[in-house]
């Protein structure tokens, strides 16, 4: 589905560039040549009360209340009569839920709220008791994976997922995300070396496919593919750090690469 918003052609190049990286490289040392600091630095000193929060609208806005305070025992950053802020004891995350006009409520798959928690079994074993009613029970991402998830929904539909890494992997047990031709299709992504806890690499991440989601990616990926093939045969440019007179060269580029760049 396209965005009904007018998109500038140089956030889409900044974009193109880093996925051509993600393509690209092979090992580490290539991860750490290719890629660049962002165009721009991060810009938000945070506030005193909360630093993020995702709003969703909901029909019943009662029910999606009891169930985060009453039932998963989530505290309140805010709370009214119309808006409910929730969080943890320790204010890690932050979200809101608000009551919906008629026929306005967000679609329960736009988005997904998503926890990893010290003891996937026990957390689980946890919330059933509570009356909960998991729609997937943990399980392994990947067979003999050590990553497991579960999942429930809320009274709204929102799906919430549940991660959860055990000391061992599980030997011979059903995988619930990856394509049977995953094997086949081996395109490895390496980010920096794990002293920058920030990163991760697509191992980790491919397991957040979930298995609904399988097939459009796979779509996705021979679009791109196809695309990027085409792309191969433009003269790759590379973005200046300055944003003087450069810039509205880069507002017509449609495909900017990242080349040899240093990290330093």
């Amino acid at each position: 589905m396209a965005t009904n918003y007018p998109v500038n052609p140089r956030v889409r190049a900044f974009g193109k560039a880093r996925i051509d990286i993600a393509r690209r490289a092979s090992s580490q040392d290539d991860w750490q040549k290719l890629w660049k600091r962002p165009a721009y630095s991060f810009p938000f000193a945070w506030g005193d009360a909360w630093k993020q929060c995702i709003e969703y609208k909901v029909d019943d806005f009662a029910a999606e209340v009891g169930f985060f305070i009453d039932v998963l025992g989530l505290p309140i950053n805010a709370f009214d009569p119309d808006y409910a802020m929730f969080t943890s004891p320790h204010g890690d995350f932050f979200f809101a839920v608000v009551p919906a006009l008629e026929g306005h409520s967000t679609p329960p798959d736009a988005l997904r709220l998503q926890f990893m928690v010290a003891d996937i079994f026990e957390t689980t074993a946890e919330l059933e008791q509570r009356g909960i009613a998991f729609e997937s029970p943990p399980a392994p991402v990947n067979s003999g994976s050590a990553l497991h998830i579960a999942w429930f929904r809320t009274p709204h539909g929102i799906c919430v997922d549940l991660w959860g890494m055990l000391q061992q992997p599980v030997k011979a047990t059903p995988a619930l995300s990856v394509a049977d031709d995953a094997d086949d299709n081996d395109d490895d992504v390496f980010l920096p070396a794990r002293d920058d806890p920030d990163l991760f690499s697509i191992q980790d991440a491919a397991p957040l496919i979930q298995p609904h989601r399988q097939s459009a990616l796979s779509d996705l990926t021979a679009e791109d593919d196809e695309e990027f093939a085409e792309d191969e045969e433009t003269e790759d440019a590379e973005l200046d750090d300055s944003h003087g007179d450069d810039e509205d060269k880069l507002d017509d580029e449609d495909d900017v690469k990242y080349v040899d760049i240093d990290t330093a």
